[in-house]
């Protein structure tokens, strides 16, 4: 691999930048024969049944999603679920959400679409660090909350009291990351969301494993003082070890909590 290229922890500190959205939608279509459309700032990728569409939009101002996700009963039906990508989502999550989906369309579209298995959906367990993650709840709110405090993972009740997530009583889970200056990504999901859609987020989100990325992102400014880069050596062919250095620490982590 090139040398410019890095481990960075903790991944949802590992942006990526809008243009991966979108070419990743161009592999998707590419890649399953999804038909892709443009129109001005807008590409949309349907899929051959037209009850999957994946709608990118350069034209989104703000923290407003730039990429939505919906699931339809058929052709022009109202959508019956939603995913909401705003910011500078890592687009391992945003790779994920699209191979689940692609997959269950293909194995049982009515799970996919209606929430209904096929087979009895086995429990779904998420192995998360205690280091890194730690438990968190409120009025109508549960989740994780990164113990640095820059990302969150949060289910919300649909009959909740209180204030719902991003304004939005639609919403039942907001996964996202801030850094001091504001805002980094965040990806929502919808009541009506099967709970393996959102569990492909959910695992990405809260994984411990480093994200690779180049020197140019991995070092910027504004993430630089609260990670930790580890550079990323090429390995000969055959080879079993890269041969890596120790961690390279930044400065200590900030203080300030998600929100």
């Amino acid at each position: 691999m090139p040398a410019d290229l890095y481990e960075v922890t903790p991944r949802y500190l590992a942006a990526s930048p809008l243009s991966d959205h979108r070419e990743h939608l161009d592999a998707l279509a590419a890649s399953t024969g999804w038909t892709l459309t443009t129109d001005g700032p807008t590409t949309a990728v349907t899929s051959p049944c037209e009850r999957i569409v994946l709608r990118h939009d350069q034209a989104a101002e703000g923290f407003r999603p730039h990429l939505i996700v919906t699931a339809h009963t058929g052709p022009g039906a109202p959508a019956r679920w939603r995913a909401d990508i705003a910011g500078n989502t890592p687009v391992e999550i945003l790779t994920a959400l699209t191979t689940t989906i692609t997959t269950a369309l293909e194995t049982d579209p009515d799970h996919l679409v209606y929430d209904i298995a096929a087979t009895p959906e086995p429990q779904i367990a998420l192995l998360v660090d205690g280091e890194d993650w730690e438990f968190v709840h409120g009025p109508g709110v549960a989740g994780m909350r990164s113990t640095d405090g820059y990302a969150a993972a949060l289910q919300h009740a649909p009959d909740n009291p209180g204030k719902p997530q991003r304004d939005d009583p639609d919403i039942a889970w907001h996964l996202f990351a801030t850094h001091p200056a504001g805002s980094l990504w965040s990806v929502s999901f919808t009541h009506d969301t099967p709970l393996f859609v959102v569990t492909s987020a959910l695992e990405q989100t809260l994984s411990s494993e480093p994200l690779i990325r180049s020197a140019g992102i991995a070092l910027h400014p504004a993430f630089a003082p609260l990670t930790t880069t580890r550079p990323v050596r090429a390995t000969r062919p055959g080879s079993t070890a890269a041969g890596l250095p120790p961690d390279t620490p930044g400065p200590a982590r900030g203080s300030a909590k998600a929100r």
